[in-house]
């Protein structure tokens, strides 16, 4: 994949939401952007070395973010329909270019992105919530309820049912170290899942069995996938908005529920549990427990779910 190939821009219909320095920016051709970003990413390592070579995020004017690392274009392609198709905060993506990183001792190159973006509003939930009181926590998590509920709605313009904001496979780190494939509809995904469960099957079906016919017919939704504490920004006591969109796309309804990460968090444990009131653990641990067998656990590891308490 070349960088010219795979470039983004904010579609035409969305030109608007561009500050005036961003479409003066874009005119520039892209070898020049991608310079000019690698630049600042080299002498941002000379200031601070050291650093691992995961993705990052630099504020390179006001109000405007650099990102860098594996980054999918998945993520711009998010903030895209989430501007196209509802009216929730979120950030601007201006310009996405990837690129290979080459690395050191003959390994092969890694292909990496660079993702420029306006800042988002507020700061993240785990660096205020020790500031917040209690009836501040039960609001943010009923406007995130709405935030959900308008965003579920977002329509998928695809030939898949099941497939991430761009059309294409998924990032879902709770059931592969790989991309999730694509999928016709949700009864696709769990046939998928059986199969990896392989001879587990038997020992799995009755506790998935009953969640995957009662979802197995219903319509995906459009998720983020990964609501946690670093992800909900608060501004002045309320929800300002999401980030991190690189785990979004059309999944079943349970997704969002189940791969959310209140992990030392209780306040967005609550919020997460208040803006998804259908919320199901029993559901949330089978599934779990699925994903961990799929990856090859034995489910002799697993507790029930009447003895676990891991939730």
């Amino acid at each position: 994949m070349t960088a010219a190939s795979a470039t983004f821009r904010p579609p035409s219909d969305l030109w608007r939401d561009v500050p005036l320095l961003g479409r003066l920016w874009l005119a520039v051709p892209t070898r020049l952007r991608l310079g000019l970003y690698r630049f600042i990413w080299w002498a941002a390592d000379k200031l601070y070395p050291g650093r691992h070579r995961t993705t990052r995020v630099r504020r390179i004017l006001p109000g405007i973010y650099l990102k860098h690392g594996q980054i999918k274009a998945s993520e711009p392609h998010a903030m895209v329909l989430l501007r196209r198709h509802t009216k929730l905060y979120s950030s601007i993506a201006l310009d996405y270019i990837p690129h290979e990183l080459l690395m050191p001792f003959d390994d092969p190159p890694v292909e990496v992105a660079f993702l420029l973006m306006t800042a988002a509003r507020g700061k993240r939930l785990m660096d205020v919530e020790h500031t917040m009181e209690p009836e501040q926590i039960t609001a943010i998590g009923l406007q995130l309820r709405d935030y959900l509920t308008e965003m579920h709605k977002i329509p998928n313009p695809y030939k898949y049912g099941l497939c991430s904001p761009a059309g294409a496979e998924l990032d879902a780190p709770l059931f592969t170290d790989y991309d999730l494939p694509t999928f016709e509809d949700i009864r696709s995904f769990h046939a998928w899942l059986r199969q990896r469960m392989g001879r587990n099957w038997p020992v799995m079906q009755p506790r998935v069995q009953p969640i995957f016919s009662k979802y197995d017919d219903q319509q995906p939704v459009f998720s983020h996938g990964d609501l946690s504490a670093d992800n909900i920004m608060v501004h002045n006591g309320r929800l300002s908005g999401l980030i991190d969109w690189e785990t979004a796309g059309w999944m079943p309804p349970y997704w969002d529920y189940l791969c959310a990460r209140w992990d030392r968090s209780p306040a967005c444990k609550t919020i997460v549990r208040l803006a998804i009131p259908e919320h199901n653990d029993r559901e949330l641990y089978e599934l779990t427990v699925a994903a961990g067998v799929s990856q090859g656990y034995d489910p002799a590891n697993f507790n029930s779910f009447e003895t676990t308490d891991i939730l």
